[in-house]
């Protein structure tokens, strides 16, 4: 069979790729199949194959775009903040703004679905790395809030980082993109004032 001019074969492995991530996000890697995929991009299994190896492949593909995505909307922006009661802030916002993503909107809950078998080590291994990084930036962050004299942690700044990781999964995992983008402003801004009230020794900064 002749080789697809490039354009093609472009627009083959971009159909394939947002029907996987599409379906991954939604069932899950055991509810969905090769032929799944296949069928849903309007492939063949052979087109699939051409591509990546297998599901192992493509799904590990799928995560880290949505790592990526994460690292987009969320944990960069924290990181270019001097102020890190900014960085903190940055990180509501991103969340607000990460629901609003249309590749994300019909979920992505199916990505923490991840059984524990030899051929799902290296997805699972992906993934713990990812959220290990992401609550390094946000431990970094409130760490220098503590370091510049905004922040009082009486000690919870780990266990409190993993609580932010937490409810920023929570957030967008669970059905928050069905609700309005005012309603999703509304309860992330709660959830910061919450915590600046909490924790800041200044109280609520001008930005909340």
């Amino acid at each position: 069979m002749p080789r697809k001019p490039a354009h093609q074969q472009f627009d083959t492995l971009k159909a394939l790729q947002e029907r996987a991530f599409d379906l991954f996000g939604r069932y899950g890697y055991d509810g969905v199949s090769i032929g799944d995929i296949a069928k849903s991009a309007n492939l063949s299994k052979g087109a699939l194959y051409w591509h990546y190896s297998g599901k192992e492949a493509l799904f590990l593909d799928c995560l880290k775009r949505l790592h990526a995505i994460f690292d987009e909307y969320v944990f960069q922006p924290m990181t270019q903040q001097a102020d890190a009661r900014l960085g903190i802030i940055g990180l509501f916002r991103g969340v607000e703004r990460l629901v609003e993503v249309p590749s994300i909107r019909n979920g992505i809950a199916g990505f923490w679905l991840l059984p524990a078998t030899p051929e799902t080590a290296e997805l699972a291994e992906a993934q713990r790395a990812f959220e290990l990084a992401s609550k390094a930036i946000v431990e970094a962050t409130l760490q220098r809030g503590v370091d510049q004299g905004h922040f009082d942690l009486h000690g919870d700044l780990e266990d409190f980082s993993r609580a932010i990781i937490a409810l920023v999964e929570a957030v967008v995992i669970l059905p928050l993109r069905y609700q309005s983008h005012e309603e999703v402003h509304q309860i992330l801004d709660v959830l910061a004032r919450t915590l600046f009230r909490a924790y800041a020794k200044a109280g609520l900064p001008p930005q909340l």
